[in-house]
C-alpha cells in the first residue's frame, strides 16, 4: 500500500478510476532506471538523490512525480539496508565528541575549530579522524547501505505498483462488494483470509447456483478502527485479485464525496500473483501477549507447525523460542461453550508442553476446567506484563534445569562460554545459569580453571589495563577478560576516559 499522498486517480462524475501503470515504453524505462538506482553498496542518501534526478527527468516527459516516488517506495521496501561497518559504535563516537566539546570548548565548537576537536577526540579513542567521522552518524537512515537489492524486473515492479495503488484507493472505503464464480477451493482460501484479518462481512449467492457475493464493511463505516481496519482490508486485496474470476465494487470516501470504484478480473494482467502474508492477530489479547513475550527476549512465531492431538490437528496460536527452550501457547478468549469444549479436548491430548493463556472472565461456564497437565495463566480483562514474564521465566528455568552442565563438560585452562553457548544452541545467560562449577570460576564470559586463577592471583598486576592485557597474552590467555579478572582478584578499576586500555588498577584495601 502507498501513502495517501501518492495515490493517483482520476474522478469522472461519481466514479473513481486509478491511474494504472500499463507498461508503456516510458513506464518500463522508468522502472528499469529505478531498479538500477538500487545498487548493492549504495547509501540510502545516494539512492534518494538519484530518485530526485529521475523525478526531474521524467517530469519533462510528462510522467507524474507520484509514479516515480511510488515505484521507488516499493523498491525500498523490497530492499535490505544495513548499517555500515565502523571501528567503534556510533553512540560511543558521539558520546566521546560531546564530552570533549563540553569539557574543553564549553559545549560549542566554531567551524574553524571543528577539525581540531575531531583530531583530539580521535586520539583519545585511539582511532583516526577519518574513522571517527565515518562512525559518528553511521546509524542514521541516510547512511544505511544497501545490502540486498530488490529482486524485481521492470514488468513485475509495475504490477506491484498497481496492486499497491488499488490497496490505497480502497483504504477509505465505506463498503466493498466482491462477486466471484471462482472454484470452491479458491473461495475457501479467500474466506479463511477474511477471518484471519478480522473483517466484517456477509455472504450470499446472487441467485441459486450463481455468483458468490461478499458484502464487506469498509473502514470508513467502522468507528474508531479506521486505520487498523483499512490496513486489514488492503491486505485482503491480493487474495481477491488472485482468484480466477472476480469483480470489486466499492464506495470510497474522497474529500466529502462518495465515489464508486469498479475493477474486475479482465484487468488481472495488471496485477502480480499474491505473496503469502502473516495473518493478523485474532484479538488484542494475542497482540499484547506477543508484544510482552518479545520484550522478554523470546522469539515469537505466529501459528507455528501443526501439533497432533489424538486423531485431530491443533495449530497453536504461538511458538515461543529462547535458545533451546520452546513453549507452545494457546490464547483463549471469549468463545461459545461448544468451541471451548472441543479446544480443551484437543489440548488434553497434546503430548507437547503448552501454555494456555485464558481470560477467566470470558470463559464459558460450561467449560472452565482446563487440563491439569498443562500450564495455565489466567488473566482478567487484560495481560499483565510482570505476571506473564514471571510465568515464562518459570517455564524457561524448569526447561533449562534439565540441561544442567558440570565441570566434566569443560576442558582447558580457560573456556569461552560464548562459543560453548553457540555450540549448544543456548543463550549465554542460559548457559551461565545451568553451569555448575567446582574446578572453575566464572570470570566475565569465561570459565577459568581454579589453578590458573590461583597462579594469576600470585602475580602483582601492572598499573594499566593495557599492560595487563600484554601479561595475559604472554600467559596465552584471552586479553578481553582483563577487567573482569582484575575485579575478581580484588583490584579496583579506575577509569580516566573512554579507552579501557588507559584504565588503572589498584590493589584492594
Amino acid at each position: 500500500m502507498l501513502p495517501q499522498q501518492l495515490l493517483r486517480v482520476r474522478i469522472r462524475g461519481s466514479s473513481l478510476r486509478p491511474l494504472w501503470a500499463r507498461g508503456s515504453g516510458p513506464e518500463l524505462e522508468l522502472a528499469r532506471e529505478l531498479i538500477e538506482a538500487f545498487g548493492t553498496g549504495k547509501r540510502l542518501s545516494e539512492i534518494h538523490a538519484r530518485v530526485e534526478e529521475l523525478e526531474e527527468i521524467y517530469d519533462l516527459m510528462g510522467a507524474d512525480y507520484k509514479l516515480v516516488r511510488g515505484l521507488a517506495l516499493i523498491l525500498e521496501r523490497e530492499s535490505e539496508f544495513r548499517r555500515p561497518e565502523t571501528v567503534i559504535e556510533p553512540e560511543r563516537a558521539r558520546d566521546a565528541v560531546f564530552r570533549l566539546v563540553n569539557i574543553r570548548y564549553g559545549g560549542f565548537v566554531p567551524m574553524e575549530l571543528r577539525d581540531r576537536a575531531l583530531d583530539e577526540t580521535a586520539r583519545e579513542l585511539g582511532i583516526s579522524k577519518v574513522e571517527l567521522e565515518e562512525s559518528l552518524w553511521a546509524d542514521s537512515d541516510d547512511h544505511q547501505v544497501l545490502a540486498s537489492p530488490p529482486d524485481l524486473q521492470p514488468e513485475e515492479l509495475l504490477r506491484r505498483y498497481n496492486l499497491s495503488l488499488l490497496q490505497t484507493a480502497l483504504f477509505r472505503a465505506v463498503s466493498m462488494r466482491v462477486e466471484t464464480r471462482a472454484a470452491g477451493w479458491e473461495v475457501k482460501d479467500l474466506l479463511r483470509r477474511l477471518r484471519w484479518l478480522g473483517l466484517m462481512y456477509t455472504a450470499e449467492r446472487s441467485d441459486p447456483g450463481g455468483e458468490l457475493v461478499l458484502e464487506i464493511s469498509g473502514p470508513a463505516s467502522v468507528l474508531k478502527m479506521t486505520t487498523r481496519y483499512g490496513t486489514s482490508l488492503a491486505k485482503l486485496v491480493p487474495s481477491i485479485v488472485s482468484l480466477s474470476h472476480w469483480r470489486i465494487e466499492a464506495t470510497v470516501i474522497r474529500g466529502r464525496r462518495k465515489l464508486s470504484l469498479r475493477v474486475d478480473s479482465r484487468m488481472r494482467d495488471l496485477f502480480p500473483e499474491p505473496e503469502a502474508e502473516e495473518p493478523s492477530y485474532d484479538s488484542f489479547l494475542e497482540r499484547r501477549f506477543a508484544s510482552i513475550a518479545q520484550a522478554g527476549g523470546w522469539r515469537v512465531i505466529r501459528e507455528p507447525e501443526p501439533l497432533i492431538a489424538g486423531r485431530s490437528v491443533l495449530i497453536p496460536d504461538f511458538l515461543l523460542q529462547k535458545g533451546p527452550v520452546k513453549v507452545y501457547v494457546e490464547v483463549m478468549g471469549f468463545w461459545t461453550p461448544e468451541y471451548v469444549e472441543r479446544k480443551l479436548r484437543k489440548l488434553s491430548e497434546l503430548r507437547e508442553p503448552i501454555l494456555i493463556v485464558a481470560r477467566r472472565d470470558l470463559l464459558c461456564s460450561r467449560a472452565v476446567d482446563l487440563p491439569e497437565s498443562k500450564e495455565v495463566l489466567y488473566v482478567e480483562g487484560g495481560m499483565d506484563k510482570v505476571t506473564l514474564l514471571r510465568k515464562l521465566d518459570e517455564i524457561e528455568a524448569r526447561e533449562i534445569a534439565e540441561m544442567r552442565l558440570r565441570d566434566v563438560d569443560l576442558s582447558g585452562r580457560v573456556v569461552d562460554l560464548r562459543v560453548m553457548a553457540r555450540e549448544r544452541g543456548m543463550r549465554l545467560d542460559q548457559l551461565k545459569r545451568v553451569l555448575s562449577t567446582e574446578n572453575y570460576r566464572l570470570i566475565g564470559d569465561y570459565a577459568v580453571r581454579l589453578d590458573v586463577l590461583n597462579h594469576l592471583g600470585k602475580i602483582r598486576f601492572p598499573r594499566r589495563v593495557r599492560e595487563l592485557k600484554a601479561l595475559l597474552r604472554d600467559e596465552d590467555l584471552p586479553e578481553d577478560m582483563a577487567i573482569p579478572l582484575a575485579s575478581a582478584l580484588g583490584y579496583r578499576v579506575v577509569w580516566h576516559g573512554l579507552d579501557e586500555d588507559e584504565a588503572e588498577l589498584y590493589p584492594g584495601d
